[in-house]
């Protein structure tokens, strides 16, 4: 074996230079895919990572509702149950609403009703806080930095808030289908709400469409019954690794209540996420591919500059499989080497990810990550052990079976024929 690797790796060396430009760019092929692979993979798996992260610090880890979304009217009988179950939870009103700032008027906003002390403890909203402080006592409101720059307002300034259940309730139905102003309406006025805080927690739709306020406050704009929530948010030990606390919290909850944990409000998202990842790496293997093609036309014509070595060899009382060998291990050191240099530049590529994408962002003048697509600030990595095993495990099975089929074309050769081979 020590021969054969001797003689594999001599010819993978000219006779005058340390590297034939054949050898260099077999091994260039090796390194630019094994590193194109690693940087995507690290890239899927950081951004799917860093989206469970941001999904699990916006929102509960389960959540229970009313099975007709009717509302939850008296939530301290599931939360007593969740917090036997060993979990926290907290009693939440959610709801789109529409917000009037001056003569602008937005749609697109979810009104959070929740306790002050449990935005601290669970949303660690108080990190996200730019201007003002968290504060929701009674007619205050904490916004984004997206709302306050699409509202054009700042801290202290004054929102009004409508609630599509008010309304709807100025409107009265007759029973032939037309619609009159309910004569049992008071006259209606929208809330006034004073902005006390402007947060950003980092993911892009969290932060464009969520506003909070007291949750007393929500349940009164949205004319919902004393002590009645939209939902019930519940905090486990560990966000992933509680099937075992779902399933007792399940079997205890009365029949009208239904519990989804964030996995399941998600599940869309983190499929297609997984499907992403897994074909890239199927298309992306077919770089790896492509270059153990190389090798291969390489290895047939370094057997062809050889024969008559290879027929040597051969008189000297070399076998078949010993030939054989020399040549898959050729493939071998080229897929060790182009592994090797691939697997650096995929490391270095990886750190210097964000540079690289700022650099040409400027180079072109196009946004090459826009947050408002990707949800992130930066291009988020994740290098997983497993997957540059397996990445490096697979460029080197490729680029051995690659040199397999001239290994065996050299060990058919003739003795007597290669020696006359001019």
């Amino acid at each position: 074996m020590l021969t054969e690797l001797f003689l594999a790796g001599r010819y993978l060396r000219p006779k005058r230079n340390a590297v034939s430009l054949i050898t260099f760019s077999s091994i260039l092929g090796v390194t630019l895919g094994v590193a194109v692979l690693m940087v995507v993979l690290a890239v899927m798996t950081g951004f799917t990572d860093l989206m469970k992260e941001k999904l699990v610090e916006t929102q509960a880890h389960f959540q229970i509702r009313d099975s007709w979304n009717r509302g939850i009217a008296d939530p301290e009988k599931a939360v007593s149950i969740v917090r036997a179950a060993g979990a926290d939870a907290s009693p939440v009103v959610l709801s789109p609403v529409l917000v009037q700032s001056g003569r602008h008027l937005d749609t697109q906003s979810i009104l959070f009703g929740a306790n002050e002390e449990d935005l601290r403890r669970r949303l660690n909203l108080e990190e996200g806080i730019l201007e003002g402080r968290l504060s929701l006592g009674r007619g205050e409101v904490v916004i984004s930095s997206y709302m306050a720059a699409r509202w054009r307002v700042g801290v202290g300034s004054k929102v009004l808030l409508h609630s599509a259940q008010r309304l709807t309730g100025l409107v009265h139905f007759k029973p032939d289908g037309s619609m009159e102003v309910n004569p049992d309406s008071s006259a209606y006025l929208p809330a006034e709400f004073t902005v006390t805080g402007i947060y950003s927690v980092g993911k892009s739709d969290f932060d464009r469409r969520i506003f909070f306020a007291g949750i007393d406050d929500a349940a009164e704009l949205l004319d919902l019954p004393w002590g009645a929530a939209t939902a019930i948010y519940c905090w486990g030990p560990d966000a992933f690794d509680q099937e075992d606390l779902v399933e007792k919290i399940r079997a205890e909850l009365p029949g009208t209540l239904r519990l989804t944990t964030w996995q399941e409000e998600n599940q869309q998202l983190l499929g297609v996420l997984a499907v992403e990842k897994r074909m890239m790496f199927f298309l992306l293997i077919f770089i790896v591919l492509v270059a153990a093609f190389s090798i291969t036309n390489t290895l047939i014509t370094s057997v062809y500059q050889k024969t008559r070595e290879i027929g040597v060899l051969k008189a000297l009382g070399a076998s078949d499989g010993a030939v054989t060998m020399i040549f898959v291990l050729q493939g071998f050191l080229i897929g060790v080497l182009g592994s090797g240099c691939g697997t650096l530049l995929g490391f270095l590529v990886i750190h210097f990810r964000n540079d690289i994408m700022h650099r040409v962002s400027e180079w072109t003048g196009q946004e090459l990550f826009p947050k408002e697509f990707y949800f992130f600030n930066e291009l988020p990595a994740h290098i997983v052990t497993g997957d540059v095993l397996f990445i490096v495990l697979s460029s080197v099975i490729l680029c051995t079976l690659g040199a397999l089929l001239p290994a065996l074309r050299a060990a058919r050769l003739d003795p007597a024929k290669a020696l006359r081979y001019e």
